[in-house]
């Protein structure tokens, strides 16, 4: 049964609690930020990934084969970025990812657990540019939060290979589709698109059977798939101001 077809709070709040509540829950710590003086220092060069094979950013990393593939897709991340949109400014969190050979556990927006990236936090982070496709590479993620942020363009279709997702907050951002390939996260239970440039969910959101919210309103929605009548397990669905 659907809960609410229209918004009971402001979109920009309905994403920030089930976030918070979900990582508490599990028990999990948000990483920690380097210094200050260290967030002021110039703008770094592209982080090399290899420090994430030679025992730089991964302490034993033949030990840690998948943190260390994780190490890499989150410096990829960083470096795809670092020079869109004109670049990050000095003093961008995501330019302290690895500064003075700064270990991966302590990448700020980074929770790791059990030796793998299971949650990335860059809501309101100033970014700008499209999502890379690299973040398809943190298999274990179970948390994506990019709100808040001027990201352009449709997710890339290697969003897909985070089979393991169960929160996806992307809100407050100026994307404009998502791809087929959103319907292989079979694990997902909650999506907030509010406040984009949306125009229609592909029929694929269809096989999202685990999902119990979805969020798009403020976006610029001409049509709802048919197949959105398959997800048995929805319970609040939020299309207002379309």
């Amino acid at each position: 049964m659907i809960e609410a077809l229209y918004g009971e709070e402001p979109p920009v709040k309905r994403s920030r609690r089930p976030a918070a509540s979900i990582l508490a829950a599990a028990g999990l710590t948000a990483a920690l930020a380097l210094p200050s003086a260290a967030q002021d220092s110039p703008a770094a060069p592209g982080l090399d990934p290899d420090g994430c094979s030679n025992g730089t950013f991964v302490s034993e990393p033949s030990a840690n084969p998948g943190l260390a593939a994780d190490c890499r897709a989150l410096a990829a991340v960083r470096n795809h970025w670092a020079a869109a949109g004109g670049g990050l400014e000095a003093g961008h969190p995501l330019l302290t990812w690895g500064r003075g050979g700064a270990a991966v556990t302590s990448w700020r927006g980074v929770t790791i657990s059990g030796q793998r990236v299971i949650a990335l936090d860059l809501n309101e982070s100033g970014l700008n540019g499209t999502v890379p496709p690299e973040i398809g590479q943190l298999t274990e993620l179970t948390t994506l939060d990019l709100s808040g942020n001027q990201l352009t363009g449709p997710l890339p279709p290697e969003i897909g290979g985070l089979v393991n997702l169960e929160l996806l907050i992307l809100e407050d951002n100026q994307l404009t589709g998502l791809p087929p390939e959103i319907g292989q996260l079979a694990k997902l239970t909650r999506i907030y698109l509010e406040d984009n440039r949306m125009t229609a969910p592909p029929p694929e959101i269809g096989q999202l059977t685990a999902l119990i919210r979805l969020d798009a309103d403020g976006n610029r929605l001409t049509e709802v798939p048919p197949e959105i009548g398959r997800l048995t397990e929805l319970k609040s669905l939020h299309l207002d101001g379309n």
